[in-house]
């Protein structure tokens, strides 16, 4: 019995809270309900009790009718009887149920938002809006010219076309739109007090952020005055009329916009639904006597459009701010990792006057990633950023940073203590994916800041420098210690970087031209390149850029240019030097871009080079990074009828492993094997086994670092069919082929 009659039941059960609200809303809304009496019979000028009707629906659903039609029933029956009571109950019924099934049939599982026009408006005017009013309207008027109703009674007389019958249903739209809304608050809060926590916070969220409370004193008072004016009854001189009812009508509806603008949907609604309610409880104070029926037509009709311009700009308005308050969300945050962003780093760095700033960077990620997808990457910094944040005190944050790295803004007490906890947390950081537990190493390193920080991604860049000698030294580092070092590579190689850039802008890289001569004869050049700063300075070794040029994607764009130089140097001295070849160095990376071998064979075609005059060379220990995509290329490229060359051989961890599937022409033999091969008898014995191994394949040899002739004869006795270094031939301009006879 106690459960039967708990508050949760009660809350919900038809026979418990739907039909106590029934009973008493109905009634009390169809007294608040402006009434005028017109010869043809009572006129409303609102009428709540449909717009109760469907706020009622709107809670309890269908379990709101039982108490909707007891409430109807005992409300004619007091007044008209049985019969009469019962055949007005069915009309009410039939018009309710008729929209509702057809609102929860369109609305779906939407059916229960908030009531009002700021979610599925359309679905709920069509519906319980135009659909019910006008409906409703149909059936009254058939059932009273049918002599079943008297005129009095109902809101329809057996002459339809009259404006009584206007009115009517103005006010039967103007309850529905308005007061619905607010009486369907009033249910909510009764079904649940703490409702009224939803309904402050949905209050604030709609006003504008720039809202102050004397902004809307004075709003409110001035409202209120032009209220007032417009109840005042017995004005008679023609001069005060006008001016304090007439002219105070058309003055309200810019207030009310502004409010509907300023605060919003749910606030303009109750607002503008209680001063409706008075000014229609006193409306002899501003509609005029004279052509009294046809005054209250146009009146009812232009508060039927106040009210449908408020609500609509009051929706335009409050939706228009919480889009923009989503946007500003998104704006400072990653969608993908879910954590704060760049941007609203550099914010939050300007509220406080001092941070501790701590750069965590996850080393070889970008193994894992490849190895194992991007998810494990989102994975790992997700899970990171969360195993961090209970270290964290209120305001302090994990950002994200992009690439692979964190960066944190911490309070500046306890410093030592907090970096103490926190790389202790990452070296114990594991991610557990797909059974596998994964700990990259974590390097972490800090500074003191102050607002404003100037340069913030400079401060990040050497943060960064700094993080990598963490993960050497196994510690926290700070930028004051000394890391002289660091930061002369981290700018140097800014600086290389710069240089490289305007060197292929400018064209300031310059080829070079090593000959490779083979023993039966034949010879051939190795193209080499060099940079330029000026024409007053020497030229830069390839180690001090390549280094740079692969860290910062710039490989692709290096070996175009140096392809698309050689090509015109072919092209342009065909007649001269008309059995010229060349080999040209190729990164793996380049090797494996899907548009490489479409944009190798149209600069060969644009300068008019055969295949068989340039040899691609490719170093052998990176191919392992995309082997898929790098013997592609090359079987593609050995097809068009280019020769592939191995270079560097030897050096690569899996060497032989490789060389069983590579698809190549020549092999060459690292130089650092060659060079020591008389007095090293390891030396001596690897080049004999590649020898051995390149003759298995029917690869041509290639020894590098020849330099003498003792190395020149114990080459040829193990059958290497060309020799490159110094004995042969030192690197010179490509332009000194021109002085040079070819054999």
């Amino acid at each position: 019995m106690q459960k039967f009659f708990s508050w949760n039941a009660l809350r919900h059960k038809w026979w418990g809270l739907p039909i106590f609200c029934a009973m008493v809303l109905i009634p009390i809304t169809s007294w608040l309900s402006p009434i005028i009496t017109l010869p043809e019979g009572r006129t409303y000028l609102i009428y709540m009790p449909l717009a109760t009707c469907v706020a009622l629906l709107m809670v309890f659903d269908w379990a709101a009718f039982p108490g909707i039609v007891l409430a109807l029933f005992l409300r004619y029956y007091l007044r008209v009887g049985v019969e009469m009571g019962t055949l007005m109950t069915v009309i009410y019924f039939t018009s309710l149920f008729l929209a509702w099934l057809g609102y929860r049939w369109q609305a779906g599982s939407r059916w229960s938002a908030p009531l009002g026009l700021m979610s599925q408006p359309w679905v709920r005017v069509g519906w319980l809006l135009i659909f019910l009013t006008f409906f409703f309207i149909i059936v009254l008027q058939i059932v009273v010219e049918s002599g079943l109703l008297p005129q009095y009674l109902g809101m329809a007389t057996r002459e339809f076309m009259t404006l009584r019958t206007l009115i009517n249903l103005q006010s039967m739209i103007l309850g529905i739109l308005l007061n619905s809304h607010l009486i369907y608050l009033v249910i909510r809060i009764l079904r649940q007090p703490r409702y009224w926590r939803v309904l402050r916070m949905m209050l604030r969220k709609q006003c504008a952020p720039s809202v102050k409370s004397l902004e809307i004193v004075v709003w409110f008072t001035l409202l209120c005055t032009m209220v007032g004016l417009l109840c005042i009854e017995g004005l008679s001189e023609p001069f005060m009329k006008i001016l304090l009812s007439d002219y105070t009508l058309t003055l309200l509806f810019p207030v009310l916009l502004f409010g509907a603008l300023r605060y919003g949907y749910y606030f303009i609604s109750i607002v503008w639904t209680v001063i409706l309610t008075i000014l229609f409880h006193n409306y002899q104070g501003f509609i005029s006597e004279q052509n009294f029926i046809h005054n209250l037509v146009f009146v009812s009709a232009l508060m039927l459009v106040y009210t449908f311009t408020l609500l609509l700009m009051a929706v335009i308005s409050s939706r228009q701010r919480l889009l923009m308050k989503k946007f500003r969300a998104a704006a400072l945050q990653d969608p993908v990792f879910g954590l704060p962003n760049l941007r609203a780093f550099n914010r939050d760095l300007a509220v406080y006057p001092r941070s501790l700033l701590c750069f965590v960077r996850v080393s070889d990620m970008d193994v894992l990633s490849r190895n194992y997808g991007m998810q494990l990457r989102i994975q790992f910094k997700r899970q990171l950023a969360m195993g961090l944040k209970p270290y964290l005190q209120p305001g302090e944050k994990v950002y994200h940073l992009p690439g692979y790295d964190l960066v944190l803004r911490l309070n500046c007490d306890n410093v030592d203590e907090k970096l103490i906890k926190l790389y202790e947390y990452v070296e114990d950081f594991r991610l557990i994916w797909n059974g596998l537990p994964l700990h990259p190493n974590i390097g972490l390193s800090y500074c003191t800041v102050y607002s404003p920080v100037e340069h913030l991604p400079i401060l990040l860049g050497e943060l960064s420098g700094i993080a990598e000698m963490s993960l050497t030294t196994g510690k926290p580092e700070s930028n004051k210690s000394d890391h002289s070092q660091v930061q002369t590579e981290i700018r140097d190689k800014v600086d290389m970087l710069h240089k490289i850039q305007r060197a292929l802008d400018d064209d300031r890289f310059v080829l070079m031209a090593q000959p490779i001569l083979g023993v039966r004869g034949d010879s051939y050049h190795e193209i080499l390149l060099r940079m330029s700063e000026g024409s007053d300075k020497a030229l830069i070794m390839p180690d001090k850029f390549l280094p740079v040029v692969h860290e910062f994607g710039l490989s692709y764009q290096m070996d175009i240019w140096v392809l698309r130089h050689a090509l015109m140097f072919i092209s342009q001295n065909r007649v001269r030097l008309p059995s010229l070849r060349f080999a040209v160095n190729f990164t793996p990376s380049t090797l494996c871009r899907p548009t490489f071998t479409r944009d190798f064979k149209a600069l060969m075609k644009e300068f008019e080079v055969e295949p068989f005059q340039i040899v691609l060379e490719v170093t052998e220990s990176h191919l392992l990074q995309d082997v898929k995509y790098a013997d592609y290329a090359m079987r593609e490229l050995r097809h068009y009828g280019c020769r592939i060359a191995i270079d560097d051989f030897g050096t690569g961890y899996a060497s032989y492993g490789r060389l069983k599937a590579i698809e190549a022409d020549i092999l060459k033999i690292d130089g650092s094997f060659v060079r020591n091969m008389l007095t090293d008898s390891l030396d001596s014995y690897i080049v004999q086994s590649i020898c051995q191994v390149a003759r298995m394949k029917h690869l041509a040899i290639v020894a590098e670092y020849v330099e003498t002739e003792e190395q020149k004869a114990a080459l040829h006795a193990l059958g290497v069919d060309y020799m490159q270094g110094y004995l042969v031939g030192k690197p010179q301009l490509l332009s000194t082929l021109l002085d040079v006879p070819q054999a």
